[in-house]
């Protein structure tokens, strides 16, 4: 049951507009909070956003996100002891809570297909802008120097400075990563479409299975 639930989730980027029940959207975030995480430090919060004007705020650095029903942040608690000393920077544990948020977003994606509700994960790049039109060479040249000096925290047109700043999130919290959730209104079909450089159904297991001496 759950191998078959795996293979029927889909990456939706085309969604119906319809809202979900907050009872669904509470157990979608339990299924979440209920995932392992590292050295059972329960590091995770989560921040679920439905409200239209938040939504269509981000819809201008996600364009998929028109027709969302909520898009669920997860973040880390770096005011955790624990976290902070795992989570340093140079830790050999530092990547710890982005493992533990993974395991949270699968755990809510599958979560969600069951009772019916769509979903996709969200890369939070800092790199995401707003799409901005007429910009002058100056104001090009700005904005790319901007990337390389790693200055998006302060730059009002970039999803960094949305989520810290239009959401108030505390300084305490690490955003780590992000699923919007909905009724999918477009279905890939899974016999002809590619995303990236590959088909999205997968090759026979033997395909994915590295063989040696060292196996079975």
């Amino acid at each position: 049951m759950i191998l078959k639930l795996i293979k029927e989730r889909r990456s939706i980027r085309i969604f119906a507009g319809e809202k979900i029940p907050a009872k669904d959207m509470n157990t979608i975030i339990e299924a979440g909070v209920w995932a392992p995480t590292g050295c059972n430090n329960q590091e995770l919060r989560f921040v679920m956003l439905g409200r239209d004007d938040i939504l269509a705020e981000a819809l201008k650095f996600k364009p998929f996100f028109r027709g969302v029903s909520h898009f669920v942040l997860v973040l880390c608690d770096m005011s955790i002891p624990l976290s902070k000393q795992l989570y340093r920077k140079n830790s050999s544990a530092q990547m710890m809570s982005d493992i533990d948020a993974g395991l949270a977003i699968q755990n809510m994606v599958l979560q969600a297909k069951d009772i019916g509700i769509d979903s996709c994960i969200v890369n939070l790049s800092e790199k995401h802008y707003k799409k901005e039109k007429n910009l002058s060479v100056t104001q090009k040249i700005s904005k790319e120097l901007k990337k390389i000096l790693r200055l998006h925290s302060i730059n009002p047109n970039s999803f960094e400075y949305f989520l810290r700043n239009f959401l108030h999130i505390p300084k305490q919290y690490k955003i780590r990563a992000g699923v919007v959730f909905g009724y999918g209104k477009n279905f890939p079909n899974l016999e002809k479409v590619r995303h990236g450089a590959n088909p999205i159904k997968r090759n026979s297991i033997e395909n994915y299975i590295i063989k040696g001496e060292y196996a079975e």
